[in-house]
């Protein structure tokens, strides 16, 4: 009895640092990447560490002005299970052409990832 008492514990240990390891990395996808202005741009990814019911934000200064956090325009997602949000937002018809950063915030500290959006005219 002793014997499978200790097989089950190892075998528990096992699969809680199989799902630590497994865990996913905040990421975010822009796409597409290049876009004309006045189009639309769809943003995903994973907040892991924030709370589902959380909001992300998401900064870049190609965004129109609906939304600022530390006057930088912003878009905002709701954290779904295991940690994804997905939004889409419009590119002001009148942005500037050029390449701009994209990052995001989530429950008060920066989720680390940088991305680039390219607007065309």
């Amino acid at each position: 009895m002793q014997r499978v008492l200790l097989s089950v514990a190892g075998l528990v240990a096992s699969l809680a640092t199989a799902a630590t390891v497994t865990a996913a990395v905040p990421s975010l996808t822009v796409t597409p990447s290049s876009v004309k202005r006045g189009n639309t741009v769809l943003l995903k990814g994973s907040a892991d560490g924030c709370a589902v019911g959380n909001m992300v934000v998401i900064l870049s200064r190609a965004f129109v002005h609906t939304h600022d956090f530390a006057g930088v325009p912003a878009v905002l997602a709701r954290v779904k299970y295991g940690g994804s949000f997905r939004v889409t937002t419009r590119i002001p018809a009148t942005k500037r052409p050029g390449r701009y950063g994209v990052t995001g915030r989530c429950g008060g500290g920066n989720l680390g990832f940088l991305k680039h959006l390219t607007v065309r005219r």
